[in-house]
C-alpha cells in the first residue's frame, strides 16, 4: 500500500528544515501542489481573488495562460456577464518596495453596474491595455472549443 502524500513544506517549516526543491520547473507545481509555485513577486503573470497576505495567487505561464483562467472563473458563475477591467496601482508585495501597477477584474450586473470583484491581475506591472486583447482571444478559444 502506497503512503498517503502530504504537503512537506509547512512540516518542514515547523522544524527549522529547508523543503526540498521541488520537482517542477520555476512555473509548473511538483504534484500539482500549490505550495510549490513561485510567489507573486517571482512571478511574471498571477491572478488573485483577493488581496490579503493570506491568499495563495494562480501562477501562470504566461499571458494567455491567464486570460484562460480569468475566463473560466466568469464562466464558471452562473448567467453570461460581462467584464470590466481597471488599472489599480496600489498593490503591494512582499520582497518589493512601494506599490505596483496592476488590473482589477471585475463582473458587470444587467444594468452595466459593477457587481462582483473577481480578483487582482499581475501582469509584471503592466495594464489593462496588454489584458484586453488577450480576454478577447481566451474569450474565442472557450466559446470555440464548449461550441466543438
Amino acid at each position: 500500500m502506497r503512503r498517503p502524500w502530504f504537503e512537506s513544506g509547512p512540516a518542514l517549516a515547523f522544524t527549522n528544515h529547508a523543503p526540498p526543491p521541488p520537482a517542477g520547473d520555476a512555473l509548473t507545481p511538483a504534484m500539482g501542489c500549490i505550495w510549490t509555485l513561485p510567489m507573486i513577486h517571482d512571478a511574471d503573470f498571477a491572478f488573485l481573488t483577493r488581496i490579503d497576505p493570506t491568499t495563495k495567487p494562480t501562477v501562470c505561464a504566461d499571458l494567455h495562460g491567464l486570460a484562460r483562467h480569468i475566463e473560466r472563473r466568469r464562466l464558471a458563475l452562473p448567467g453570461d456577464r460581462a467584464i470590466q477591467l481597471e488599472e489599480v496601482e496600489d498593490l503591494q508585495f512582499a520582497n518589493r518596495r512601494g506599490l505596483h501597477r496592476g488590473v482589477q477584474v471585475w463582473l458587470l450586473d444587467m444594468a452595466h453596474e459593477r457587481e462582483t470583484s473577481l480578483g487582482y491581475a499581475w501582469l509584471k506591472g503592466e495594464g489593462r491595455d496588454r489584458l484586453e486583447p488577450a480576454l478577447r482571444t481566451a474569450r474565442r478559444d472557450l466559446a470555440g472549443a464548449l461550441a466543438a
